[in-house]
């Protein structure tokens, strides 16, 4: 989910750690990164044919999540989809979806019994006041508002699903002082997009790593 313009989906394909899927499925809502991700992954499955005997590569391009006005049985996320998965990655983007929580519920309903779903998201450490909620949401449009939760509502709201093990890891400064170092040597866009994260730091924005299974 959110693979951008592919590198995950090509780490995921080649990294000599990484056991090698049956099926992999991606989604991405922006066409560009559709046809570039795409592109990169065909170019390596012509040029490593025992990649594509080891693994199925399905790209969709839409919603992350799957829309009940327009339900389609290609959508990964689907009900009558003909695949179910051992794991679920949604890198940073899960903050963006319409909602996250929405996502997560249909995460669950297409896992296998024990598989696991894994987020690298935004959430808060404690709930920013209105002020902050319509800044992010209307203005900076980081976020709906519905996602701007809390760390402990997050994993609540997990549990409340019927996952198990839930388990959230906090590597903000681990994240966000690097990334701002590296947009702040970019152009003018990337720089303001820096003060954007800076400011979400101070207001208590976490960068975090959640997961949780569900049960056999």
């Amino acid at each position: 989910m959110g693979h951008g313009s592919g590198d995950s989906l090509l780490l995921l394909l080649t990294h000599p750690d990484t056991p090698r899927p049956k099926i992999l499925c991606g989604v991405t809502s922006l066409p560009g990164h559709y046809e570039r991700s795409k592109a990169r992954v065909e170019n390596l499955l012509s040029s490593r044919p025992n990649l594509k005997d080891q693994t199925q590569v399905v790209l969709f391009q839409g919603d992350a999540v799957c829309r009940p006005a327009a339900i389609s049985a290609t959508h990964p996320l689907s009900a009558s989809s003909e695949y179910t998965f051992d794991t679920i990655l949604a890198l940073d983007c899960a903050y963006h979806f319409e909602t996250r929580f929405d996502f997560l519920r249909q995460c669950f309903g297409r896992l296998m019994p024990g598989g696991r779903v894994a987020l690298a998201d935004i959430c808060f450490e404690e709930k920013p006041p209105l002020i902050t909620r319509l800044l992010l949401s209307l203005v900076l449009r980081l976020m709906p508002q519905r996602n701007i939760v809390t760390k402990r509502a997050y994993v609540q709201g997990m549990e409340e699903m019927g996952y198990v093990d839930v388990q959230l890891e906090d590597i903000t400064e681990d994240v966000f002082p690097g990334f701002c170092e590296f947009l702040e040597q970019q152009e003018l866009g990337f720089r303001l997009l820096a003060k954007a994260v800076r400011l979400l730091q101070g207001w208590k924005g976490r960068f975090v790593l959640i997961t949780g299974e569900k049960p056999n």
